[in-house]
């Protein structure tokens, strides 16, 4: 419509120059006795002037639509860019205290008669609330992209709400290329299902990890990728705090796209390093969403199973705990064999209004020496019902039940209300 109305303004100010160039310009007569005192400059500043007509812009200094979804162009370029995120805010009740209030982390919830057990828990934040920008040009060497992203989950406490921005994603791309920190090519985000907690379920794989990748389209919806990652050996024992990194992780997968679903399979190996030993680990995950219009036009399954051993950290939930191996007094790694796994269905009951209903387990196979008290598996159920009542806003309420299991064989179990409004921009 504003083009439109440009178009309009500028036939209306060509009829008027028009219209202005036929009338002709009277020159005014110079007396003779002052045809002397002026100066060609004077002669030249009698003479009427040609101006930029009022309206009239450049076409480069008008904003237009980019090139992708809610991005505009930047003018005198080929190049767009989206300014987005969304604002965040929820809350949760325990019933039975979960430990972590921000979100279910199982190996802090209290065992069963611990003075935490039992304790009834509520919180409010706007920590998932996120800001990124996201610039795109396509270049002779193929599409560009600069992102960078940022959510609040840095620093402070979670009784106090004075948190810090925190970087999730910085990356480019250049064609096939990307560097930078996005989420591992060992995870599939895009099989994640809808909850309201933040950390999502068990038995999947959320790392966001540095480093460099490359990921092709193939014919037929299939898509490959190689890469090499950050390498975050966490171990335990006497030996941890020479614990070194001296290999980067190797990661790969590949994917298939049809119109009944999606499957992936991803790699993962990498080396762990104490001071007089190494030992390699690695696994695999296997993952997919699949369409289910028998029981409703966008009903589907998601689902993810890894096996492998010494990965931990490819879990939010468990980094940093030491869990990927033990090294013993001599020197020795063993690393921790690992078992995780989600499956969740999604339905739709009308076009704004969908549940999601899911259960994910996670297993270590503890070697010996490990922490009797160190967390060694646990469970988490839960169920949602989400209503979008107009575009880019979200309102969800989840119930989620999850209990953790030591070495030792100690339990401990909780569950938690989380409800969630969401605003996207």
């Amino acid at each position: 419509a504003l083009s439109q109305q440009l178009e309009e303004q500028a036939a209306k100010i060509r009829q008027l120059e028009s219209k202005l160039a036929e009338t002709p310009v009277v020159t005014p007569e110079i007396p003779a006795e002052d045809a002397g005192q002026l100066g060609t400059a004077d002669i030249e500043a009698a003479e009427p002037q040609t101006r930029q007509p009022l309206g009239r812009f450049p076409d480069d200094a008008i904003v237009t639509a980019g090139s992708f979804d809610r991005a505009i162009n930047i003018p005198g370029t080929e190049a767009s860019v989206r300014i987005g995120g969304f604002v965040r805010a929820e809350g949760n009740y325990d019933f039975d205290s979960l430990g972590f209030q921000d979100t279910v982390s199982p190996r802090r919830i209290p065992l069963d008669g611990s003075p935490q057990d039992g304790s009834n828990q509520s919180r409010f934040h706007v920590r998932n609330s996120r800001l990124n920008i996201d610039y795109r040009k396509t270049t002779p060497k193929g599409p560009m992209r600069a992102f960078i992203e940022l959510d609040f989950f840095g620093g402070g406490t979670e009784f106090i709400s004075g948190y810090e921005a925190r970087i999730r994603h910085v990356a480019a791309q250049i064609g096939n290329l990307y560097v930078g920190q996005w989420w591992s090519q060992f995870a599939d985000v895009q099989s994640s299902p809808e909850g309201a907690d933040f950390g999502g379920p068990m038995g999947t794989p959320a790392a966001r990890n540095a480093g460099i990748r490359w990921a092709k389209d193939v014919d037929d919806g299939w898509r490959w990728g190689i890469g090499l990652e950050n390498p975050a050996g966490d171990l335990s024992g006497p030996d941890i705090l020479l614990a070194s990194d001296s290999v980067p992780n190797v990661t790969g997968y590949v994917q298939l796209s049809r119109s009944w679903g999606r499957l992936r399979l991803s790699g993962l190996a990498l080396q762990l390093d104490s001071t007089s030993d190494e030992a390699l680990g690695g696994g695999i995950n296997i993952s997919g969403r699949l369409n289910l219009p028998a029981l409703g036009s966008r009903d589907n399954l998601s689902f993810s199973t890894q096996i492998g051993s010494g990965f931990t950290h490819y879990y939010s939930a468990y980094s940093g705990a030491g869990l990927e191996g033990v090294v013993d007094a001599s020197g020795r790694i063993e690393t921790t064999d690992i078992f995780g796994a989600f499956l969740a269905y999604q339905h739709w009951w009308t076009d704004s209004l969908r549940s999601t209903i899911q259960a994910s387990a996670f297993e270590f196979d503890a070697p010996s020496g490990a922490d009797p008290d160190a967390f060694n598996g646990g469970r988490r159920y839960a169920i949602n019902l989400f209503w979008s009542p107009i575009r880019d806003v979200a309102f969800g309420l989840e119930y989620i039940y999850a209990r953790q299991e030591t070495v030792a064989g100690d339990e401990g179990s909780g569950s938690r209300i989380h409800g969630m409004a969401r605003v996207d921009f």
